[in-house]
């Protein structure tokens, strides 16, 4: 039999306390078809959209019977991906918006039938044409090559090496790296995406080798001793041929560095995917403003499982109005259903979720402040954990639902009728997740 569950949250959720008194009583929901786990989520994208602040860009996306989908913005930024669903699709291009507090606003075609989850995902990845689209951006090629004759000019007094060498070193005494970020809990597959562009170098926050200008690879010419050889042939390079050179090096000869993009309340920061850590140390330590990069998305799943103090952890967030979701204990783990985190790296350890907003802060300076999260909790882990963990105040706490009397009839007359579970497998108010 099942350990009963404890939940807390930001409100009653009478679904997962329905599941909880199931698991209690020894029965096990039915496995779900694809019509459940399209109603399923169905509602926890509304709840995620409903959790999204401010409305965001106008996309127009199109979506295959396979689910496979292509979206752009009056802008020109494109996204590319799979969802399991239609609705879905908000989740695939929430990742591109300037900010995890925007909506976007979807204008979908193509296949937008909601009555059946699509079970095989499918990674499209930006092809050829929208690489060269994107990479054809003359702001951003013109800072670069600007900022590459700005470091000519104040390098020429000494060695390109010593140069790279002092610039590595203020790196690391700056600007530490970060750990990779997962907050993969085995769920299925629901929304894989894509896009490809310009990204802020210094937001950068990782880069593969965790210690800037250090590349530990085998062969010749492959380790660390690249980056300075490389320097100096990026500044000897004359200006009339730095777009074709830069065109070569960052997307023709060996494809675009690969990053993963982690969005964040004001903008996004990356890690390092599956290839690029030369060039992404390279134009790091020489401070240049733009790299060119494929780029996936982190999307958070919709629910994770942790060590059981991880709920007390969740739930400070929850209280700060710095999480949506739902919490569960048991006796020595802990499961969140995730609807919207602004930061989702706070989902994490104190450790690791600090190491992340240190990152953060240092890329987007006074955005977590605009959060409500006081300097003095960025100090490191313990401060960290203090701050979530400090009893809130009344004017802090989330209102709690059950004071709403529809509600709670509902819950009553719905844990009446939880047994068994054949009599209520497709009632629509009775789902849980997929």
């Amino acid at each position: 039999m099942s350990t009963p569950v404890q939940e807390d949250n930001d409100g009653w959720d009478p679904e997962r306390i329905m599941i909880a008194f199931a698991e209690a009583l020894g029965a096990t929901p039915p496995d779900r078809t694809p019509e459940d786990q399209a109603l399923v989520l169905a509602d926890d994208m509304a709840r995620r959209a409903a959790a999204r602040p401010s409305p965001g860009r106008t996309w127009t996306a199109h979506r295959q019977d396979d689910g496979t989908v292509h979206a752009t913005t009056e802008d020109g930024t494109a996204a590319v991906g799979w969802t399991a669903t239609p609705q879905a699709v908000t989740e695939l291009v929430a990742p591109w918006e300037p900010g995890t507090v925007q909506q976007p606003l979807v204008d979908l075609h193509g296949a937008t039938a909601r009555t059946t989850a699509v079970t095989k995902p499918r990674f499209p990845f930006p092809d050829t044409a929208e690489l060269d689209d994107a990479f054809e951006a003359p702001a951003r090629i013109t800072d670069l090559t600007e900022a590459i004759a700005t470091l000519r000019n104040h390098w020429n007094s000494k060695s390109v090496a010593d140069q790279v060498e002092e610039a590595t070193q203020q790196l690391r005494q700056t600007a530490r790296q970060v750990p990779e970020l997962s907050l993969d809990d085995a769920e299925k597959t629901w929304c894989l995406s894509a896009s490809c562009g310009w990204v802020r170098t210094e937001a950068i926050v990782n880069a593969g080798d965790p210690i800037w200008g250090k590349i530990s690879r085998s062969g010749y010419g492959r380790g660390s001793s690249w980056i300075p050889r490389a320097a100096a042939e990026l500044l000897a390079e004359p200006h009339d041929n730095l777009e074709a050179f830069l065109r070569h090096h960052l997307l023709d000869n060996e494809g675009p560095v690969e990053l993963e993009t982690i969005n964040g309340p004001e903008g996004p920061v990356y890690t390092l995917g599956s290839g690029g850590a030369h060039r992404t140390h390279l134009f790091r330590i020489l401070g240049l403003p733009w790299l060119f990069a494929r780029q996936t998305a982190l999307i958070p799943p919709r629910q994770i499982t942790g060590p059981i103090e991880s709920a007390a952890h969740w739930q400070g967030l929850i209280y700060r109005g710095l999480l949506h979701g739902t919490v569960h204990r048991q006796t020595t783990i802990a499961t969140l259903r995730i609807d919207h985190c602004p930061a989702p790296w706070m989902l994490t350890r104190p450790a690791l979720a600090t190491a992340y907003n240190i990152a953060y802060d240092r890329a987007y300076p006074g955005a977590l402040a605009r959060l409500g999260i006081p300097t003095g909790a960025l100090a490191g882990p313990q401060a960290w954990e203090e701050w979530l963990l400090l009893s809130p105040s009344p004017w802090t706490t989330k209102p709690n639902a059950a004071a709403d009397p529809e509600s709670a009839g509902t819950l009553l007359a719905r844990l009446r009728g939880l047994l068994p579970w054949p009599a209520h497998r497709h009632a629509p108010e009775t789902h849980d997740r997929a």
